[in-house]
C-alpha cells in the first residue's frame, strides 16, 4: 500500500515548524515501515487548523524553512492528488493534525473516503472498524474543545490585562509611548519579560489634540486635515508605517491614518480592547458596545471624552446631509450604474509608493493612475517626491503585457528563455544535488554487485566450516553496512532538496501550458481579465524610469490533465514565471 503523509504546524510564531514536520514524519514512519508500506508522497502545511478548508494551504512560506521533509504541496494539493491513484492511503500524526475543528476535519476525511482514499492517524488503531471511527470521533471532539477553551480563556485573561491599565500588545498609538514594567509574574519576569504602560509623547500628543479639534470644532475636513500636517511635516512628525506598508518614500500623513485616529478611544485615557474583528465576512470595527473598557482612565488622556464624542456625532450628521442632498423622487428612481470593465483592475501597482493604480475612464479611454496625491494630499506629494498626477493609458499596458505572455509563456521558444535564464540561477546546486545523488547511487549498485558475488561463493560450499564460507559470511556483514549508510545517505540527500523548484520541473509545468496566442489575438476584455486572472498576471510602472515590470504564475489546474508517469516525481504544484519565479521581467517604454 502506498501512503502519503499529511502533516501541519501553527506558523512560526507559535511553533517550530524545522522540528515539528520531521517530527510528525517520523511518526508516521513508525508505523507505515513496520508494514512493509511506504511514504509516496509529502503534503504538509504551516498555518493554523482552525483556518476554513477554502483558505487552507496559503499559510507561511515553507521555502524560509530549513525543513528535511520533501513537499508535494499541502491540503488542497493532497485532496486533488487522492483522485489520481498516487496513493492508496493517507496518515497524520493525529488527527488533529487534519484540522482543529471537527467539521473540517470529517470532511476532508469522506472527501478522501469518496475516492478510495482511507485516512489513518499514527496515534490511532490501523483500521476503520467502528470502535476506531468512534474513538477518532471523540478525539477530534476534544481538540476542538481544547483550542475553543484556550480562546476563551486567553480573551478573559485579555479582558483583566485591559481593565488593569497594561497595554495589549502592537505599537503604541501616535501620540503616546510605551512605558516598561517588570512583568508581575516571577517566572516571567526571570526569563527577561516585561509589561508596558501607555504614556504621553510630549512632541506628538499636541499633535493628535489639534487634529481632534480641527475636525470638531473647527470642522476642517480629512483632506483639508491632511494638507495642513504635510504642508509643515517637521512641525507635526508622520507616523511610521507598518512593516508591509513601508516604502523608500519619505513618511507622510494620509487619510486613512488620519481617520482610524479620529476613533481611537485610547486618546481619552481609558485602556480599550477588541475594537478590531478579523474574522471573515464581518465588520472590521465591532459596534462599541462589544468593546472591553477598563472601568476608569489608565493613562493620561490626551482628548476629554465629550471631544471624542464629538468625532462620531459630526460623521452621523455628515451621513444625514448626504441622505437629505437627494430627494425622495430621485432615490428612487435612482439605476444602478454598470460598473466599467477595466481587465488589468488591480493588477497594476506604482513602483513609488507601492499603491494598487486605480482605474478610470477618461476621453474614451480606459487609464490607471496612481491615487498618492488624493490619498495623501498635494504637499504629501512634494514631501515625498512622488508625482501628484502619475497615470498610464491601458493601451499601452496591454501591448506590452500581451507580448510578454506570447513569448514567455505560449510561444515555442519559451522553453529556451527559461532554460537560459534557469542557467543563470538555480541549476548549479540542482545539479551539485542530482550529481551527489548518482554518485550514491553508484556506490549502492556496486555494493549490491558484491553482495550478489558473496552469495554465490557460498552457494558454491555446502561444508559451513569450510574458510571460504567464514570469510564470505564477514564480507557480507560489512557489504550490508556499507550499504546501510549509503541508502540512509541517499534519504538524507532526498530530504534536503535545494531551494526552488528543480529546473526539469519548471520545464515540464510550462510545457504542458496550452498555446493561447490565438486567443489573446481576438479576446474580448472579459476574456483578457480572464486569462489575467488565471495566470495572475502583475505589473509594476516606474514612471521616473519608463519601465514595467511583469509576472506570472502558473498553477497545475490551468493544465490539461496529465498521465501520472507524465508528471515529474515531486512536482511543485505552482510556479512563477517572469521567469519562472526569478526578476520580474521588464520592458522600457
Amino acid at each position: 500500500m502506498r501512503f502519503a503523509f499529511l502533516g501541519r504546524t501553527s506558523d512560526e510564531d507559535a511553533q517550530d515548524p524545522s522540528l515539528s514536520i520531521p517530527r510528525q514524519l517520523a511518526s508516521c514512519e513508525t508505523i507505515v515501515k513496520p508494514l512493509g508500506e511506504t511514504i509516496v508522497a509529502h503534503y504538509w502545511d504551516i498555518e493554523s487548523g482552525r483556518k476554513f478548508l477554502d483558505v487552507r494551504g496559503n499559510g507561511a512560506d515553507a521555502a524560509r524553512f530549513n525543513i528535511a521533509v520533501p513537499r508535494d504541496g499541502g491540503i488542497k494539493d493532497l485532496l486533488r492528488d487522492a483522485a489520481t491513484g498516487r496513493f492508496d492511503a493517507a496518515i497524520v500524526e493525529s488527527i488533529d493534525r487534519v484540522s482543529r475543528m471537527t467539521a473540517d476535519s470529517t470532511q476532508i476525511e469522506r472527501e478522501l473516503e469518496r475516492v478510495g482514499v482511507a485516512l489513518f492517524a499514527a496515534d490511532e488503531p490501523m483500521n476503520t472498524n467502528a470502535t476506531s471511527i468512534l474513538t477518532r470521533r471523540v478525539k477530534q471532539g476534544i481538540a476542538e474543545w481544547y483550542v475553543r477553551d484556550l480562546m476563551e480563556k486567553s480573551r478573559r485573561g485579555m479582558e483583566e490585562s485591559v481593565r488593569q491599565g497594561w497595554h495589549t500588545g502592537g505599537r503604541a498609538p501616535y501620540g503616546y509611548s510605551l512605558e516598561q514594567h517588570p512583568h508581575p509574574n516571577p517566572s516571567k519576569a526571570r526569563e527577561g519579560k516585561h509589561k508596558h504602560r501607555l504614556i504621553l509623547d510630549p512632541l506628538r500628543a499636541p499633535v493628535v489634540l489639534m487634529i481632534f479639534e480641527d475636525y470638531c470644532v473647527r470642522l476642517l475636513g480629512l483632506g483639508e486635515i491632511c494638507e495642513k500636517l504635510n504642508r509643515n511635516i517637521e512641525k507635526y512628525p508622520a507616523p511610521v508605517p507598518n512593516r508591509k506598508d513601508a516604502t523608500d518614500l519619505a513618511h507622510t500623513w494620509s487619510r486613512s491614518v488620519i481617520y482610524a485616529m479620529l476613533r481611537n478611544p485610547k486618546y481619552t485615557g481609558f485602556n480599550v480592547w477588541g475594537r478590531n474583528d478579523k474574522r471573515r465576512g464581518r465588520q472590521q470595527i465591532r459596534p462599541r458596545d462589544e468593546w472591553v473598557w477598563s472601568a476608569a482612565p489608565t493613562h493620561e488622556p490626551i482628548v476629554s471624552r465629550e471631544l471624542f464624542e464629538m468625532v462620531e456625532g459630526r460623521a452621523q450628521r455628515n451621513a444625514q446631509a448626504t441622505k437629505a442632498g437627494m430627494t425622495r423622487q430621485s432615490h428612487k428612481n435612482v439605476k444602478p450604474q454598470a460598473r466599467r470593465l477595466y481587465p488589468l483592475r488591480g493588477r497594476v501597482r506604482c513602483a513609488m509608493c507601492g499603491h494598487s493604480m486605480e482605474g478610470s475612464h477618461q476621453k474614451g479611454s480606459n487609464w490607471y493612475r496612481c491615487q498618492y496625491a488624493r490619498r495623501r494630499s498635494d504637499s504629501a506629494a512634494t514631501v515625498a517626491d512622488h508625482p501628484k498626477v502619475l497615470g498610464i493609458k491601458e493601451e499601452r499596458l496591454l501591448g506590452p503585457i500581451l507580448d510578454f505572455l506570447s513569448r514567455r509563456i505560449f510561444s515555442a521558444d519559451r522553453l529556451r528563455l527559461l532554460r537560459d535564464e534557469l542557467a543563470a540561477s538555480t541549476v548549479s546546486s540542482w545539479e551539485e544535488h542530482a550529481a551527489e545523488a548518482s554518485r550514491l547511487e553508484g556506490e549502492l549498485s556496486k555494493v549490491n554487485r558484491a553482495l550478489r558475488a558473496q552469495t554465490l561463493r557460498l552457494e558454491e560450499h555446502e561444508d559451513p566450516t569450510h574458510p571460504i564460507v567464514a570469510l564470505a559470511s564477514e564480507r557480507i556483514v560489512e557489504l550490508s553496512t556499507q550499504k546501510a549508510a549509503i541508502a540512509d545517505a541517499l534519504d538524507a540527500l532526498s530530504a534536503k532538496r535545494p531551494a526552488g523548484h528543480r529546473p526539469d520541473e519548471v520545464m515540464a509545468m510550462l510545457d504542458a501550458v496550452p498555446d493561447l496566442r490565438p486567443t489573446i489575438e481576438t479576446a474580448s476584455e472579459e476574456e483578457l481579465a480572464e486569462i489575467f486572472r488565471a495566470f495572475d498576471v502583475r505589473m509594476t510602472y516606474d514612471k521616473s524610469r519608463q519601465l514595467l515590470g511583469f509576472s506570472a504564475t502558473i498553477t497545475s489546474e490551468l493544465l490539461p490533465d496529465l498521465n501520472e508517469s507524465d508528471r515529474p516525481e515531486g512536482r511543485s504544484r505552482v510556479s512563477d514565471i517572469a521567469g519562472a519565479g526569478f526578476e520580474p521581467a521588464t520592458f522600457g517604454l
